[in-house]
């Protein structure tokens, strides 16, 4: 009799337990699981056009947080493709730092950018700010009071690029 009792009451006891630490443990690879899928939405290759006859950039954005950008205007102005990383920053948001080198007069500089970018409910248009600072050569720019040369700042728009089929004429 008394095995019977002990067992009628752990037994629910033990139970819950084990499944209320089910549900905790599955909550948290929903929420790993929600990041992920994230990054699969906004991965991609986007057109942003800046205003103000800033030119234009394509960036790559990887589902892994990688940014790769190139300007249309780095050929002309000798600084190179853009390299970063980003990260959620709101539901349909992220911040991005990115870094490129820059050909100056007396050497190779760089400059630490960062891109705010939101993406509307399709994750196919984008809207953004960014901002950057160009450094001397020999200047760290990731050193929070290193002193730029020359600061810079500006919005876009974008669009994603997406892959069309047509037959090949080929």
């Amino acid at each position: 009799m008394r095995q019977d009792r002990i067992f009628t009451v752990y037994t629910p006891v033990i139970l819950s337990a084990l499944l209320m630490l089910g549900i905790l443990c599955s909550s948290k690879a929903r929420a790993d699981w929600n990041a992920s899928t994230f990054g699969e939405k906004i991965a991609g290759t986007y057109l942003l056009t800046e205003e103000d006859h800033g030119g234009s950039r394509i960036v790559t954005i990887t589902a892994d947080g990688n940014w790769f950008g190139i300007h249309s205007s780095q050929l002309d102005n000798k600084f190179s493709n853009q390299q970063g990383v980003w990260k959620k920053a709101g539901e349909r948001e992220i911040t991005v730092s990115a870094l490129n080198f820059s050909s100056l007069k007396d050497g190779i500089g760089s400059s630490l950018f960062s891109f705010t970018v939101n993406f509307d409910k399709a994750y196919q248009q984008v809207e953004g700010e960014l901002s950057g600072k160009l450094f001397p050569p020999g200047v760290d720019p990731l050193d929070p009071v290193a002193v730029p040369i020359r600061t810079f700042s500006n919005t876009f728009t974008g669009k994603r690029l997406t892959a069309t089929e047509k037959e090949s004429r080929f």
